[in-house]
């Protein structure tokens, strides 16, 4: 009877022990699924955003590569763009051509004053002798008028640097339109002057003496129309340059470089042309300087007839 209940008991607490047991690995069991589960989901979710970072960034790269390349790509057109304006002409500057719409005087006479001289080495010289003469006949003639120049009035001595300036302008212009270019002499588009080298036809030929002469006319008229009212403000009489002093003044500009300049200068460039194709740099110089300050007497004295005849003496 007392081995019975004895029996019970230990059956019953063998029972509850293997129920505890049960509840343990089932509630070990469970932590580690809910674990396992949550380290699926959460190596998936950094798997999803560590790609996702990846694509951003690769993303970023590649615009930032393509930016990088579009900054260096403008860098080497503009440092290319450069270099080829830099190196257009030759080290000396004589082939690199103006600015293409230029408004700048200095400029363009620049750029044809080199366009000249690439087709005529001696053309510098020319220019140089010209106003040279000009400058000493002129500047002779006041001194044995006016007498010592240290006795010159103020008035008188800006008289005699005006006509100085006039006659270094007209000389300049005279020198530097009747002179071949490179252009002229490749392309042939007008001829320079009457004797210039080419094969230009005669009526080519005489259709530049009146172009020419046309220029020089108005250029003279201008020039002229100026001289005498700088010379009658300076002398003190700015009122005697009346309307009828006008018109004279710009007849005698005109007949003077129109015609006697001209002429004469279309001579001597073609005097010119034959001296230095047939003789040495130096004679060839020295022939040109002589014709040109036999030209500038000349053109002295035609002065004074066309100023008679116009009245403006």
């Amino acid at each position: 009877m007392r081995v019975t209940p004895l029996r019970g008991l230990v059956s019953q607490s063998a029972a509850n022990e293997r129920h505890r047991r049960q509840v343990a690995f089932d509630r070990y069991a469970g932590v580690n699924a809910s674990r396992a589960r949550s380290e699926r989901s959460g190596s998936t979710w950094t798997r999803g955003t560590r790609a996702h970072a990846e694509a951003v960034c690769a993303s970023i790269s590649v615009s930032s590569r393509r930016d990088v390349s579009a900054r260096r790509c403008v860098r080497e057109k503009s440092r290319s763009r450069t270099i080829t304006l830099a190196s257009s002409g030759d080290v000396t500057g004589v082939n690199v051509e103006p600015p293409r719409g230029s408004a700048n005087p200095i400029d363009i006479f620049m750029a044809g004053l080199r366009d000249r001289l690439e087709i005529d080495p001696n053309f510098f010289f020319k220019l140089v002798a010209e106003i040279s003469i000009d400058f000493l006949i002129t500047l002779t003639v006041n001194i044995m008028v006016r007498g010592n120049p240290t006795l010159w009035s103020f008035s008188a001595t800006l008289m005699v640097m005006c006509q100085l300036l006039t006659a270094f302008i007209n000389d300049t212009l005279i020198v530097y339109f009747l002179a071949p270019t490179a252009l002229s002499a490749k392309k042939e588009p007008e001829i320079a002057n009457v004797f210039a080298k080419g094969d230009y036809s005669l009526s080519q030929r005489a259709m530049c003496y009146f172009k020419k002469g046309r220029f020089y006319a108005i250029m003279g008229a201008i020039s002229c129309v100026i001289s005498m009212f700088l010379a009658s403000s300076l002398a003190g009489n700015a009122g005697g340059f009346t309307l009828e002093v006008f018109y004279r003044a710009l007849a005698c500009g005109a007949l003077h470089m129109g015609i006697s300049s001209n002429t004469r200068y279309q001579l001597v460039n073609g005097i010119e042309r034959v001296v230095y194709d047939h003789m040495s740099t130096k004679l060839a110089r020295s022939t040109s300087v002589t014709v040109r300050m036999g030209n500038n007497f000349l053109g002295a004295r035609l002065w004074m007839m066309v100023a008679a005849f116009t009245g403006l003496s």
